[in-house]
């Protein structure tokens, strides 16, 4: 009997043994992962900023000034803040200025509103031919254009701004 005893008594301090060695095992891998994937992270390279030159400032900056007033308060009162930096910071200066003087007021509202795919707007107002955008911007059903800004994938967006 004391043999059985001191047999199942062993087995059973070697195998809690044996799991609080795992416990501590996977609790250093755990550990050096983390480690390695801060480290991983601080290490990597940050993507690099685009830097504008004076001339295209300027250029923004006639667009914005060439604006109708009330396409300029339908950006600035219905647009969701991180699209309408979008629009005035990645936007074609062309394509900038079709959107704020030949836009219909509720169009230009729909594109700039919450819930639009900012990689869209993006495309749209970057690839896209002036007229195509002026008659997307004009002439488009609002629902239909906020299905295509919200929805659509940025690759279609491409196909068609330039059709």
């Amino acid at each position: 009997k004391q043999w059985y005893q001191r047999r199942v008594h062993g087995e059973l301090n070697s195998t809690i043994a044996c799991q609080q060695y795992h416990k501590s095992r996977v609790m250093k891998i755990k550990a050096f992962l983390s480690v390695y994937a801060v480290a991983l992270l601080h290490a990597s390279p940050t993507p690099r900023l685009k830097r504008e030159t004076s001339n295209e400032i300027a250029t923004r900056i006639v667009a914005v000034s060439k604006a109708k007033p009330e396409l300029l308060s339908t950006a600035v009162s219905q647009a969701d803040p991180k699209l309408l930096r979008v629009a005035l910071t990645d936007a074609d200066p062309k394509l900038l200025e079709v959107a704020l003087t030949r836009a219909i007021p509720e169009l230009l509202g729909t594109a700039l509103t919450n819930g639009v795919n900012s990689d869209n707007l993006r495309v749209a107002l970057t690839k896209a031919r002036p007229d195509t955008l002026a008659t997307a911007l004009t002439k488009a059903d609002p629902k239909l254009l906020f299905a295509a800004l919200a929805k659509a994938n940025p690759v279609f967006i491409v196909v068609l701004s330039l059709s």
